[in-house]
């Protein structure tokens, strides 16, 4: 961004004017390079991320696939998939490393998602969390609010890694998920620096309202019992989770920092503006709020009109199963409707990785 655009930015003037941190949905060095320059913080990847920053670059990605192809003859497709996962991930925290620095390693992490095959298997996630936290010392790893995924934050917490939980759509996911990292904490060696384990647990606000939303919408299609319901009111559900997540974090001490992500429009950004927490944007959506116009103000406190949060739990139970804090067991997490769509989303992603991986070293003819 030049000087002029820098003085005009939203996203500048929210990270220099509120607590609220701003991180970036990339690990793309150019896009990564322009979320530094509005006051980005930290970035989070996945599969789906990780194959756009490849997409963005494919000659300079197809050279480093093929090196990496010849220097390991051993590897099958899916280790190779991971160096290349690897080495986008270095990139990316190599450019948040001042950062890292000039925040004595509270800030400046850049996450690294855990295979999403292993979702239902903690021993495995754990293993494979391991090693991604050696890639480079400000790496976070991010692992799926599943049942599994609960046993695996608390052991790592404890092992010193520090972890972001991501396919979280729920207070009650949250919540669980904080009171593993707690749990972890209270384990962890007293000789390691509790202020450098900087956990994060995500709420996936816009696949939340997306999930709700599809349930509207196929209220004609005998799919789900009778809803009579302004689909525009489903906007107002994530806001309404988040802002109940974030006061009960508060309420209850939980060390670990809300991050809010999956933005849909400027709600999931605006309405959660004066939070201690973060919110990552993906680089488009960036520049979409910084035209946007909208008032940088706290509005994390304010509250979602009663009546539209009552009308949004007659009619939908799955928003009840999202807003109350015993919504759901951690046993329901992976099965939450929310949660099999991302993972089926992640898990494609993996497998268009795999399938690049392949075409590099089998290309046709």
């Amino acid at each position: 961004m030049n000087a002029i655009s820098m003085r005009s930015s939203l996203l500048r003037q929210m990270t220099r004017e509120t607590p609220t941190e701003l991180w970036v949905d990339s690990c793309e060095p150019r896009a990564l390079e322009r979320a530094i320059a509005r006051g980005a913080t930290g970035a989070t990847t996945n599969p789906v991320i990780v194959m756009q920053a490849i997409e963005a670059d494919r000659p300079r990605w197809d050279e480093i696939t093929r090196a990496l192809v010849r220097d390991h003859p051993s590897d099958d497709e899916e280790s190779i998939a991971w160096r290349l996962v690897a080495l986008a991930a270095s990139e990316g925290a190599m450019l948040l490393w001042p950062t890292f620095e000039r925040h004595g390693g509270t800030r400046g992490r850049l996450c690294v998602q855990a295979s999403p095959r292993v979702y239902r298997d903690a021993s495995r996630m754990i293993g494979q969390a391991m090693q991604l936290a050696q890639i480079a010392p400000n790496v976070a790893v991010k692992l799926p609010t599943t049942a599994a995924g609960l046993v695996a934050m608390e052991e790592l917490t404890a092992r010193g890694v520090v972890i972001n939980a991501t396919v979280s759509f729920s207070v009650a996911q949250a919540l669980a998920a904080a009171s593993a990292v707690d749990r972890g904490l209270a384990r962890l060696d007293p000789r390691v620096d509790h202020e450098l384990i900087t956990p994060w647990i995500t709420i996936m606000a816009g696949r939340i309202d997306d999930h709700l939303r599809d349930l509207v919408t196929k209220r004609g299609a005998g799919k789900t019992p009778e809803i009579e319901l302004d689909v525009d009111l489903v906007r107002h559900a994530s806001t309404a989770i988040v802002r109940r997540a974030y006061r009960l974090f508060r309420e209850r001490g939980h060390r670990a920092t809300l991050l809010v992500a999956a933005m849909r429009s400027h709600h999931h950004w605006s309405e959660f503006i004066g939070g201690e927490l973060v919110i990552t944007i993906p680089p488009e959506w960036q520049d979409a709020f910084d035209d946007s116009g909208v008032e940088v103000r706290s509005r994390i406190d304010d509250q979602v009109d009663p009546a539209i949060v009552e009308e949004l739990a007659r009619q939908l139970p799955d928003f009840v199963r999202a807003y109350e804090p015993d919504g759901m067991h951690p046993g329901e997490f992976e099965s939450f409707g929310a949660s099999i769509k991302t993972l089926r989303q992640f898990l494609g992603a993996l497998d268009r990785l795999v399938a690049y991986v392949r075409d590099v070293m089998l290309p046709t003819t």
